[in-house]
């Protein structure tokens, strides 16, 4: 029990250091790392060396595939590509059920694109559409900061959900289908809930006539093809390992995270046009390293501090003499953990990989589903959104909405959200799926 008391209060310790005391989370998850560490017996020697292996470990593939993410995100953004999804969705599913479209919009664009990225290079379509059809700017904006923040929390290849297959050691390919499932799920119990209060979240758009906007690029020919493919591809060539498991030298490398999104960026190539091909990938490449390096720093510190927990063994000693029937507690926990910790901190990335190094024993030693407990994880960190986040303050000052009515809209849906998918996580694991 002195271990389980040391564990809390680092824990403890590291939310105060990043909200109260607005620490940066790296520097946080390291002097918790090494607190527990010490604290536990270990020594200074010793709990380094754990420390610079789980950052290691975490890093030794993940950083590629954070980049390349990246890289990908930027140029569907910044060559239209990113547009043509969204344009090309909302005439699929018309003007009348323009807040599923919102939400298809966002959790397509969400994967490869940074959250707060997406939402302000698709805000002058939504203050258009708002215009044009008469939705509510803020039915239409919640349908899309929803549905980009479960694509941040719960598909790869976002930075936090590879984190999660990182510190639990699960395939990718395996995790994206049972993700995928728990997204849908909560993406649909935001919108049931968004209809259902549609009336109190009336709301006229607001001029954008002092803001900056950039024209759309039009995209000729095939290339209005290439960004659905250099979208979708990599998800179905990670994915393929699932499907056809088994030792074969094709799939192994297509199945690969790093070679999947590599494949996904070829094909977003010709998007650049041939001009100045050569310096525009250049450019790309310095912007998607600048905006990929933040991230990829912390979460390797997170697997740091996943790592230390490991060694100390304190959370596998615990849970040592449980049998399957703690298995039901063990979606649970990870779910309500998550949740907590996105509350708490404010940051889902944070919330992610904190909560994955807490489950990781129990994962490795075979206590807890590893496809499950991403999943739990991943709906958990979609957690209540509130004023402790940056999101939650780029929402309110893009729209004018005032912060009680934020949090009785955004924050509330968040937590709808949140729980949709873990219902749907409970009942893929009393399915036995």
């Amino acid at each position: 029990m002195t271990g389980l008391l040391i564990l809390i209060l680092c824990i403890v310790l590291l939310i105060a250091a990043i909200t109260v005391f607005k620490v940066h989370p790296i520097p946080a998850l390291l002097i918790s790392g090494l607190i527990l560490g010490l604290a536990t017996g270990g020594s200074v020697t010793g709990v380094t060396e754990s420390l610079l292996s789980g950052f290691g470990s975490t890093l030794k593939w993940i950083g590629l595939v954070i980049l390349f993410g990246t890289l990908l995100g930027e140029i569907l953004a910044e060559t239209g590509g990113a547009d043509l999804i969204a344009d090309s969705i909302i005439k699929l599913f018309g003007v009348n059920r323009l807040p599923l479209s919102m939400a298809v919009i966002g959790f397509l664009v969400g994967i490869p694109v940074f959250m707060d990225v997406a939402y302000l290079t698709l805000l002058p379509t939504i203050l258009a559409l708002s215009r044009k059809s008469g939705h509510s700017v803020l039915v239409l904006g919640l349908s899309l900061a929803m549905s980009l923040t479960v694509a941040h929390a719960l598909i790869p290849p976002t930075p936090g959900p590879l984190a999660v297959a990182a510190l639990l050691n699960v395939e990718v390919g395996a995790m994206i289908p049972v993700n995928v499932i728990v997204a849908i799920t909560a993406i649909a119990g935001g919108l049931i809930w968004i209809r259902l209060n549609s009336k109190s979240l009336k709301m006229t758009a607001v001029s954008n006539a002092g803001q900056p906007t950039s024209e759309k690029k039009e995209l000729q020919g095939y290339r209005k093809v290439l960004p659905f493919v250099a979208l979708l591809l990599p998800l179905f060539l990670m994915s393929v390992g699932a499907l056809f498991p088994g030792d074969n030298p094709i799939i192994d490398f297509i199945k690969n995270p790093v070679w999947a999104l590599m494949i996904g960026v070829v094909f977003s190539l010709p998007l650049l046009g041939k001009a100045n091909f050569t310096a525009d990938l250049d450019r790309y490449f310095q912007t998607s390293g600048a905006k990929s390096a933040i991230v990829i720093l912390i979460t390797g510190t997170g697997g740091a501090f996943g790592q230390v927990i490991k060694d100390t063994e304190i959370v596998n000693s615990l849970f040592s003499n449980m049998d399957s029937s703690f298995s039901v507690m063990g979606v649970i926990i990870p779910f309500l953990l998550s949740f907590m910790f996105t509350t708490v901190t404010g940051s889902v990335t944070v919330s992610l990989i904190t909560t994955a190094s807490i489950a990781a024993p129990l994962v490795t030693s075979g206590v807890l589903d590893p496809e499950l407990t991403a999943a739990a994880i991943g709906a958990g960190a979609l957690g209540i959104i509130h004023v402790n986040s940056s999101f939650f303050w780029l929402f309110k000052e893009v729209h004018g909405v005032s912060v009680p009515k934020l949090l009785k809209s955004f924050s509330l849906l968040t937590a709808i959200v949140a729980l949709s998918g873990g219902l749907m996580v409970l009942l893929l694991y009393l399915l036995d799926f």
